[in-house]
């Protein structure tokens, strides 16, 4: 086997070749393929991020509606007792006053009767002696 010039021209052609497509193709094409892959990172970590700060958000919005719930119970439980109170109020003081009416309205009757008991008393004792004086006379 000879070596001769066109085996060192074609050799160095070839590492010519070699050096200038490294230089003009493969060093920039390396490039775009990093930014695209630094890009690509980038995108995922902000992506990864923004689901973390929307799963915390809704955590948030859950925990508050819970808490919003719980008082607004509070407030039903405590409008439901207030009612109930005030329903027994109301019903003591109707049944007071309808206490306090019966015994008026019987204090009323017994003095009528009273009334009506003294004037019966006084009109039978007139009529006996009446009734009294026309038999004697």
């Amino acid at each position: 086997m000879e070596f001769n010039a066109t085996f060192f021209v074609s050799a160095i052609s070839f590492i010519l070749f070699v050096v200038i497509m490294n230089a003009i193709c493969y060093k920039p094409m390396e490039q775009i393929v990093e930014q695209r892959r630094k890009f690509i990172d980038d995108t995922n970590e902000v992506a990864h991020n923004n689901l973390e700060k929307s799963e915390k958000l809704l955590a948030d919005k859950e925990e508050k509606i819970l808490e919003t719930k719980q008082e607004a119970k509070k407030v039903i439980n405590q409008k439901t007792i207030e009612a109930q109170q005030q329903k027994t109020n109301m019903q003591s003081e109707a049944q007071k006053a309808s206490r306090e009416k019966i015994e008026n309205a019987k204090k009323e009757l017994y003095s009528s009767k009273a009334d009506a008991e003294n004037t019966l008393s006084s009109q039978i004792d007139d009529l006996a002696n009446q009734i009294s004086a026309k038999i004697s006379g």
